[in-house]
């Protein structure tokens, strides 16, 4: 033992001696050390590695003290000779060795960095591959479950939120005491800033998250709640009695308790692999007392939500309830609207009817003021409006208090022929008519000096009341002077300010975007207007035959028609990008929104651009992608124009969006149709609509009641509908849709074709030729998702 000694002492004096004396064979020599490898820790090369800092840290008891003589060496001397002993000891060693110095190798940057910066790092990532590094160490989940973090990653994934709910929700529990004895803990380092608009930021694009994803969701949103000793603030978990539980109850046992997925067999939430969490984990509490909402429970319940969409996992309900078919229209019904607990619907009975949709009543009873049909509505049920704007067959506007039924003003006639459609905004009101025109209207006290008064265009296609004076061939100082003569008149609340002529036939829908105005006609056009001076800015041709409906959001114009198809229009070039093909008869009404995430105009230029410039390489190919849809189909291709971005598929160049018209993985299109059916739309993974479920109105009527009961309603609609029109007859007050109604009193059973649709993130509603007015709530009966859908707006 004193030789061993000895020699160690003598190559530990000498250590270059000793490496040259103890070398091995060429084929068993280490690699050079005379270049360590260093890590990239993030930091300057200034900052010290965490080798450098075990070294020059105080010695702890474990690890034997080295003299100073032999620190000293050089790093590539010290290096040399711990290979040299390293080689010496037995595998058993080595090993043990390994696991000691493995901590030295890698570096947590997790704990190293700051929070700021680690959450940056983060917010690049898609949810599936967060909830995957979460289970790394605690230290990853803790950071990963910051609800910041998820707050982004819900608006990046295109869905919106009410953010007025979200606040007023947070300032209603954050003075009150709801922590519950055995609070959960979790952690939130700031309070969040909550902005319902998305922000700009580039993202590692997102991939569909299967069921395994879904249960990385469930276990975050359980781990999220426990204790979390390494948090820099700690919060506890609001109680789950909250106010409203009772009420969310009892509007969960106003809907038919029968649950559909896929069909008509029975489902039950909880049989499904997505558990329901605690309605607790909504609310995360700060040490100060406040309530912040809790982003990943909500971006957690929003998956689930959009589950359900496509698995077609909801409860039918119907309006009125069962129990009162007393309040049911006693005709078709025409036009809906419903905004947060309020719906208004409009029938050919002449009537306006304002339901409760928590208890499924009558809010007060019928309003009466129109002589024919109920063509068109809208509502605003906010505070500084309250007001609902309806049109119908008699010609007439008219302007009712959406919380009293009282009626404002009445505009009389409005047109020359019925009022098909009408759209307004803070602004103007904007109408359409059998006439074949559109006029706009002011809502606002309205000076000639308004940025808001018509700009004078001297054109074809438009004309104005003689009231409305050509402002720009004033100077300043004369127009203020012939205002304050009262030689200029002010305009009053709802004056006509110009008349839009343009289209061949009937407009029968209209939409409002900002300064814009898009209608469409049975000349199977669709215009895009000025709103301020009424030129027709441009002109869409590809359908048909005439159009029913439309939507408009700036960037896409989706419209429905009598040849049974759904398309879809860049409305930056005209051109047309999708045709959806899924119902037999005309589509009446249609809704769209394609949840465009942050920095989606420019990502959508660009895909555009892609496949323009695919078209142009294979035609120089000289590939057959130029022939005309006739000329494929002889040649044997059937063009796929539901999204396919092949060069044979393409429609039209130059557009500014993508085959499809872009947007995230939850867009979605709804559409209703004479055939008796509502279709939801969605994209697959290829980016191509599809039908994902084809819902039917006469089902859910009859899964929303029993069948005794609706026939039971049905016949009482019909008979009060003959006492209606024989009253009418007798009055010589017959409406101009007579043998419509002598049709109805012979069948006695109304069909079911569909003639508006309106759907939010939670529920369709769907108005038809039934008096009944059905709807699906894909929420329904789940009471966490019920909770949290208020905060819930369109994708």
């Amino acid at each position: 033992m004193a030789g061993e000694n000895n020699k160690m002492a003598s190559a530990a004096e000498a250590p270059p001696r000793l490496r040259a004396a103890a070398a091995p064979p060429d084929h068993l020599t280490a690699p050079s050390l005379a270049t360590p490898f260093k890590l990239d820790e993030g930091y300057s090369d200034e900052t010290k590695g965490q080798l450098e800092r075990d070294l020059s840290d105080p010695p702890s008891n474990d690890v034997m003290t080295l003299p100073d003589w032999l620190l000293a060496h050089s790093e590539t001397d010290r290096a040399e000779l711990a290979y040299s002993l390293l080689r010496t000891l037995r595998h058993s060693t080595l090993n043990a060795i390994v696991d000691r110095v493995a901590p030295l190798l890698h570096m947590d940057f997790v704990l190293k960095l700051p929070p700021e910066i680690t959450s940056e790092i983060f917010s690049y990532l898609d949810s599936r591959t967060l909830l995957t590094a979460s289970l790394s160490s605690r230290s990853w989940r803790n950071r990963i479950f910051d609800s910041r973090l998820w707050r982004d990653l819900y608006i990046d994934e295109g869905w919106r939120v009410n953010i007025d709910a979200v606040r007023a929700f947070e300032d209603e529990h954050s003075n009150l005491n709801l922590a519950s004895p055995q609070s959960r803990k979790s952690r939130l380092r700031h309070a969040d800033t909550d902005d319902g608009e998305p922000k700009q930021k580039k993202r590692v694009p997102p991939t569909w998250l299967d069921s395994r994803d879904q249960g990385l969701l469930d276990e975050a949103q359980r781990v999220a709640g426990e204790a979390d000793p390494e948090g820099d603030h700690l919060m506890s978990d609001a109680s789950n009695q909250l106010p409203g539980s009772g009420d969310r109850n009892g509007s969960q046992s106003e809907t038919s308790s029968v649950m559909k997925s896929n069909g008509n067999s029975p489902y039950t939430p909880r049989s499904s692999p997505i558990s329901s969490p605690s309605a607790s984990t909504i609310l995360l509490r700060m040490p100060n007392g406040t309530a912040k909402i809790n982003w990943l429970y909500l971006y957690r319940q929003r998956r689930r939500l959009e589950e359900n969409w496509a698995k077609g996992r909801y409860t039918n309900f119907q309006l009125p309830h069962r129990s009162h078919m007393d309040e049911c229209h006693l005709d078709y019904v025409y036009a809906i609207q419903f905004s947060g607990r309020w719906l208004v619907s409009g029938s050919r009975d002449r009537s306006l009817r304002v339901w409760d949709m928590h208890t499924q009543r009558l809010r007060y009873p019928p309003l009466m003021g129109h002589s024919q049909s109920v063509l068109c509505l809208q509502c605003d049920p906010s505070p500084e409006e309250d007001i609902v704007i309806s049109g119908g067959g008699d010609k007439k506007v008219i302007v009712w208090r959406l919380s009293t039924g009282e009626k404002i003003q009445e505009i009389a006639p409005a047109h020359d022929d019925s009022v098909l459609n009408l759209r307004f905004d803070k602004r103007f009101l904007v109408t359409s008519s059998k006439d074949k025109l559109i006029k706009v209207w002011n809502r606002q006290l309205l000076l000639p000096t308004s940025k808001d008064y018509p700009q004078i265009h001297h054109g074809i296609g438009v004309t104005y009341p003689s009231y409305i004076v050509d402002t720009n061939q004033l100077p300043s100082p004369l127009l203020e002077a012939e205002i304050a003569a009262n030689h200029i008149q002010t305009l009053a609340p709802y004056h006509l300010l110009m008349t839009l002529a343009g289209h061949g036939t009937a407009v029968n829908a209209i939409q409002m975007n900002e300064n814009e105005i898009v209608s469409v006609s049975g000349d199977r056009l669709i215009k895009i207007w000025n709103l301020h001076n009424g030129t027709c800015k441009r002109t869409l041709i590809g359908h048909e035959k005439g159009i029913a409906c439309v939507q408009s959001d700036g960037r896409r114009i989706v419209s429905g028609s009598n040849d049974n198809t759904v398309r879809i229009f860049d409305h930056a070039s005209s051109a047309e990008v999708a045709t959806l093909r899924g119902h037999k008869n005309l589509v009446r009404t249609v809704q769209a929104v394609f949840g465009d995430p942050p920095g989606a105009e420019e990502t959508m230029r660009l895909e555009a651009l892609a496949v323009d410039n695919r078209f142009f390489d294979a035609q120089r190919s000289g590939a057959s992608v130029d022939l005309g849809p006739r000329a494929m189909r002889r040649a044997g291709h059937h063009q796929n124009t539901s999204g396919s971005r092949h060069p044979r598929d393409i429609k039209a160049l130059g557009a500014q969006i993508p085959p499809g018209g872009g947007g995230s993985r939850w867009a979605r299109i709804v559409s209703g149709s004479y055939d008796e059916s509502v279709v939801i739309w969605k994209k697959d993974k290829k980016g191509q609509w599809v039908v994902s479920q084809k819902l039917s109105q006469r089902a859910a009527a009859d899964s929303a009641a029993t069948p005794t009961t609706n026939r039971e309603a049905r016949h009482r609609a019909s008979a009060a509908l003959a006492r209606a029109a024989a009253a009418a007859a007798a009055a010589q007050g017959v409406d101009q849709n007579a043998p419509g109604q002598r049709r109805h009193q012979i069948h006695r059973t109304p069909s079911s074709r569909v003639f508006k649709v309106q759907f939010d993130a939670r529920k369709i509603v769907c108005a038809s030729e039934d008096p009944l007015i059905v709807g699906w709530d894909f929420a329904g009966p789940d009471e966490d998702l019920m909770e949290v859908s208020r905060f819930f707006t369109d994708v």
